[in-house]
């Protein structure tokens, strides 16, 4: 006799996407987003229609429409996600339902997989439903529909790490609210360190060498201005979503706003005063966005682990367990 399948479904993503998914929430949510995008680009298409009829179409219009339409919805979906995310383990802990999922054959790792991809397809539908107002450029040109493509993926990246700190802090506690506010703060405090810390080592490192190099009495064998090289400490902002999303953005983009500047993604940002080791040629700097994408996705997956780990009620009993036994064989 030929044995059953195993089947392979997972039990919790599967009772998400079948009867949760089937709420009004989802549409709803999905609709305020829209709603919040909708007149922005409402001003900027009645705004090119004006500026057409005099003239020919600025790609700068184009180039600023799409900045805006992206920002907004990242801070939306910035706001968003721990707030759908963080109740998501720490609801079951309230209901007292989480035992009852433990006592299956389940293990504490697949309802973490369960738990947030039913969360992460939620938040991917609501990036989804926004494309056909990104998607308004193609109307004028300037963007092949991969570069949208790639943006939009890029944003699936963002959700996605933020969404593992949300499940993180919901196996942590047993309230929601706490669960949901710790998520809000970690989040706030993780974007301000890895943006700023970059910018103010650098800082620091620049008034350094000035301080070296034009105090020829004590320093005279100090001849280059960038004695200290800390241009690889930028690399630290690479872990930050909203550099990755603004590299994204200026390498699909590649406008020049004047001679004086070009938006090239972290390239124009740090550009040969902030970074004067640096040159367009880096390959680091080149590959900004794929870099911290690959970064982003190991520490999701690393949170999503611990987690597990948090959430497994043997662990604790197996070490208690073994110290016993390990007592008993001494006496």
């Amino acid at each position: 006799m030929s044995k059953p399948k195993k089947n392979k479904t997972n039990a919790v993503l599967y009772k998400e996407m079948t009867i949760d998914m089937k709420r009004p929430k989802i549409m709803i949510i999905m609709l305020i987003i829209n709603m919040f995008l909708a007149p922005i680009s409402l001003c900027f298409f009645l705004g090119i229609m004006i500026s057409s009829v005099e003239s020919a179409c600025s790609y700068r219009v184009l180039a600023w429409y799409l900045i805006a339409m992206v920002f907004v919805e990242a801070t939306l979906l910035l706001f968003l996600t721990p707030a759908i995310t963080a109740g998501s383990i720490s609801l079951e802990k309230e209901r007292q339902t989480l035992d009852v999922l433990l006592t299956t054959r389940m293990t504490p790792w697949e309802i973490i997989k369960g738990k947030y991809g039913s969360d992460f397809i939620f938040l991917a539908l609501m990036v989804i439903s926004t494309f056909p107002l990104l998607a308004i450029v193609f109307i004028y040109g300037g963007i092949s529909f991969f570069q949208l493509l790639y943006i939009g993926v890029v944003l699936l990246v963002f959700i996605g790490f933020i969404s593992c700190f949300g499940i993180f802090f919901s196996a942590l506690t047993k309230n929601t609210i706490v669960s949901v506010i710790l998520t809000y703060l970690f989040v706030m405090i993780y974007f301000s360190v890895t943006l700023s810390t970059p910018f103010v080592i650098q800082s620091i490192i620049a008034m350094i060498n000035e301080t070296l190099y034009y105090d020829k009495n004590a320093f005279a064998w100090i001849t280059d201005p960038h004695f200290i090289n800390g241009d690889f400490l930028m690399l630290l902002g690479t872990f930050n979503p909203i550099l990755m999303i603004y590299d994204v953005l200026g390498n699909t983009i590649g406008y020049d706003f004047g001679d004086y500047y070009s938006l090239k993604g972290m390239i124009s940002l740090c550009g040969t005063d902030v970074l004067p080791h640096f040159s367009e040629n880096n390959i680091l700097m080149k590959l900004w966005t794929p870099i911290s994408m690959v970064e982003m996705i190991l520490i999701s997956l690393g949170v999503l682990r611990l987690s597990a780990a948090i959430l497994n009620p043997v662990k604790g009993k197996t070490k208690e367990r073994t110290k016993n036994v390990s007592i008993a064989q001494k006496q």
